[in-house]
This record gives C-alpha cells, structure tokens and sequence, in this order.
C-alpha cells in the first residue's frame, strides 16, 4: 500500500526541519570547554617562567 501524498508531504517537511536542526546543546558545551581551555592557557601565560625553589 503506498502512502498518501499528505503524509509523504508531512515527513518531507519533517525531514526539512531536522536536516535544518541547530544542535544548541553541543554549542554550548563546546563554548563552555572552549572557555575553560582558554582560562587556563591565560592563567599559565600569565604567571610565565617561574622558579618554583626559592
């Protein structure tokens, strides 16, 4: 039995929508570690060579 022509009209759009789908989650994990990473790259820049024998 083939399917109507509504429903592969519905599913067409539906596949539209997800192949458009914006991952907002991982965004904003990848910004969270980004921002992390580069904190304590600047931290250690930052404090430069030190002797750590007084």
């Amino acid at each position: 039995m083939a399917a109507r022509p509504a429903s592969n009209h519905k599913e067409a759009v539906r596949l539209a929508w997800k192949s458009r789908h914006v991952p907002f989650g991982s965004i904003a994990l990848g910004i969270l570690l980004l921002s992390g990473i580069l904190s304590m790259v600047t931290m250690v820049w930052g404090y430069g060579p030190v002797n750590p024998i007084p």
